[in-house]
């Protein structure tokens, strides 16, 4: 695969977001959530079984893939890659990934610079799930922002919770809502 194309961007990529086979050694340390943006915004190779094919030379052709952000929405909802999947194996990915509750700035991430507005989000909601990949069990932890008080769903349970205790490696789909949009000069 290496003498045809080009993988050095693929070694790069944290091992909760590659594709492909799975090692059976667990990530221990944490994740950002900015790195995991990065690794989904970076340039990469298409694999051969993805080649883009060339409408004018009617051939599959070697090329490489790459996602921008032009414009940022008031809610932002993103869903983590929790489960890996391959022809042999399926695996349940439950890396600690450390996401932002305040302040969590896009700016730099938008490729429409033009714009002298910073895009600063706040989580508001979360998913989680524990167990495995055939089953497991959904839970949901959501800041009521008229009482700025965050509360765990568990099925017919509600229980308030501690703003530090939001944060888990079972998070799988967060919810961030806009809430300031100030330039960047003041």
């Amino acid at each position: 695969l290496s003498e045809k194309y080009d993988t050095q961007y693929l070694e790069n990529l944290p091992e909760v977001c590659k594709y492909g086979h799975v090692s059976k050694k667990t990530r221990t340390e944490p994740l950002s959530l900015y790195t995991c943006l990065e690794a989904f915004l970076r340039e990469e190779p298409l694999v051969p079984e993805d080649m883009w094919y060339c409408p004018q030379c009617k051939e599959r052709r070697q090329a490489s893939k790459k996602l921008d952000l032009w414009r940022l929405p008031e809610v932002l909802v993103i869903h983590l890659k929790r489960f890996s999947y391959s022809r042999s194996m399926k695996h349940k990915l439950e890396t600690f990934v450390n996401f932002p509750i305040h302040d969590f700035d896009l700016t730099n991430y938008v490729a429409n610079k033009n714009s002298s507005q910073r895009q600063l989000y706040e989580l508001y909601a979360l998913i989680n799930h524990y167990g495995g990949m055939g089953s497991g069990h959904y839970m949901a932890n959501i800041k009521l922002l008229d009482e700025n008080r965050w509360y765990n769903f568990d099925d017919s349970h509600i229980t308030p919770i501690n703003e530090d205790d939001v944060k888990s490696n079972g998070a799988y789909v967060l919810f961030y809502r806009r809430v300031k949009t100030v330039s960047n000069g003041a």
